[in-house]
């Protein structure tokens, strides 16, 4: 499905850091991006021999995608993509489907959960954070009766996002095996199957336990999708508080898919406008789909993650961790520092404990805010015919005024024709990518139409694909100056399929016989 995304602070924060940027594209040469950043599609079916993917604990590559944790008790994996960065001034849209079934609960809830990360792409060798509630994000502190258990938070953490089946990633814990802050004693209406986020690390306090790695990320928002009844979300304020929060969804549903299949999710990180120049942070936004022909339901509603964040760090030792003591001293007020990196890499953990479930990811797809959208498209012919396809009727590629109370609107008029590419390697040079000869036929795209033709092979039967991709166009004022850089390389659509199928019946064949020509059916 098309999914429109309309903001303007990106628009804004763009046309500011392009104004004095020269860039230049002819109709067969296309530029490296001025963003170092490049659309990115990955099934993650059947991935183990991708260079840019690690899989660490219990995850494995399978044929339905990277499975992070089988439905077994105490389980636990991660996956970084580290082959793949983006710079924090344009944003990232994220799309990813999970698949969370079978497994064992206690006292009636499945569990743990998984969660989408983002952390400082400067860190080479990331550690994946806290087993069991922490879902590789957050950390956790133990007393020396567990200090097997004690394990830092995700190194370099900028932000954690969580599908929290279960419920325990929000919540503060104080036990001799487990010591996390977070929300504390809330009479929940509905205390499982949260989406919630947590924030960066924070830095080292002293050295009774809240050593490098095990302070901060603290929760920020949490939204159960159950119900629109009673106690079911809260926000951090800032005095360090929580606001209980009741905003209705437009459907509930459990994140957990009872039936199994897989749902979507929608994630926009959106930088922040403050004013004309600067930005703080991103806005978040987080919609699930339930079913591939129903709208994506909204949990998160754009929440702007600051720069400089208080909270309460409120599972402090009255002495130290390193001890057998229970008992819990004060909270103290911390205030975190969660500058944006300049550079961000991404992952996902997921983990099981005393209740379990499947958790498997696949189908990820990483663009910039107002890139190209393509969709797959298909045709039918019979042997020996060529068929022509209209492969950008159903795409658009987004444009619009740079002005706050005009968002971009998304158009197939918007496209630059010029920019279509069928799959290619390294090239740059465009018209080396609008024909493809394949042992099944031959690919034609008309740069002016923008028509691709399909000339089947003689002999061949089947089914033929090809993969295309396009770009949105570059608009300049009358001084030459960017106002829309939709035409630089990062904002290329992820490649999209033209599927033709040969049809051996039905067809209206010419047939030369004594020189006359007749026409038969088959």
């Amino acid at each position: 499905m098309k999914y429109n995304f309309g903001r303007l602070s990106l628009m804004s924060l763009i046309f500011m850091l392009l104004t004095n940027i020269v860039y230049a594209q002819t109709d067969s040469i296309e530029a490296a991006s001025i963003y170092g950043f490049s659309s990115y599609s990955n099934s993650l079916m059947n991935a183990s021999s991708d260079p840019n993917l690690t899989i660490q604990g219990n995850a494995s590559y399978t044929a339905t995608g990277v499975q992070l944790t089988p439905a077994i008790q105490s389980r636990f994996g991660g996956l970084f993509l580290n082959g793949q960065s983006f710079t924090s001034a344009n944003g990232l849209l994220v799309e990813f489907e999970y698949d969370m079934t079978n497994g064992t609960t206690l006292n009636g809830n499945y569990g743990d959960g998984l969660s989408f990360f983002l952390y400082d792409g400067a860190v080479v060798s990331p550690t994946i954070g806290a087993r069991g509630a922490g879902l590789g994000y957050s950390y956790n502190r133990a007393n020396e009766t567990a200090s097997s258990l004690r394990r830092a938070g995700l190194s370099g953490a900028y932000l954690g996002i969580a599908l929290d089946e279960f419920g325990n990633f929000k919540t503060k814990r104080f036990f001799p095996s487990a010591r996390v802050n977070g929300i504390d004693q809330v009479n929940w209406s509905q205390r499982s199957s949260h989406v919630t986020l947590r924030g960066a690390k924070g830095v080292a306090i002293s050295n009774n336990g809240l050593e490098d790695g095990y302070t901060g990320y603290p929760v920020l928002i949490t939204r159960s999708t159950l119900s629109n009844a009673g106690t079911v979300g809260a926000i951090l304020n800032t005095d360090r508080s929580y606001t209980i929060t009741t905003n209705n969804l437009a459907s509930t549903f459990d994140l957990r898919n009872a039936n199994g299949g897989f749902r979507k999710v929608y994630l926009e990180l959106i930088p922040h406008l403050v004013t004309a120049t600067t930005t703080d942070g991103f806005d978040v936004k987080v919609d699930i789909q339930t079913d591939p022909n129903q709208t994506p339901i909204n949990v998160i509603n754009y929440y702007h993650y600051k720069t400089s964040v208080p909270y309460s760090e409120n599972a402090n030792p009255q002495t130290t961790d390193y001890n057998t003591s229970s008992s819990e001293g004060s909270p103290t007020d911390q205030t975190l520092n969660a500058s944006v990196p300049s550079v961000l890499k991404l992952g996902f953990a997921a983990a099981t404990g005393a209740a379990s479930q499947q958790h498997i990811i696949r189908n990820l797809q990483l663009t910039l805010p107002y890139s190209a959208i393509t969709e797959d498209d298909t045709a039918s012919t019979c042997l020996f015919q060529p068929v022509t396809i209209p492969v950008l009727d159903n795409d658009i590629a987004y444009k619009g005024i740079i002005n706050i109370t005009n968002p971009p609107t998304g158009s197939t008029n918007n496209i630059d024709k010029s920019t279509f590419s069928f799959a290619r390697n390294s090239d740059t040079d465009l018209t080396l990518s609008r024909s493809k000869v394949t042992p099944e036929g031959t690919w034609s795209y008309n740069i002016n139409t923008g028509i691709v033709t399909f000339t089947p092979s003689n002999g061949f039967t089947g089914t033929a694909t090809m993969t295309y991709s396009i770009k949105g166009e570059t608009v300049k004022d009358s001084n030459g100056k960017i106002i829309e850089p939709y035409g630089d390389a990062a904002y290329r659509s992820v490649p999209s399929i033209i599927t033709v199928k040969l049809k051996t019946t039905g067809c209206i064949y010419s047939v030369v016989s004594n020189k006359m020509v007749t026409q038969e059916v088959k």
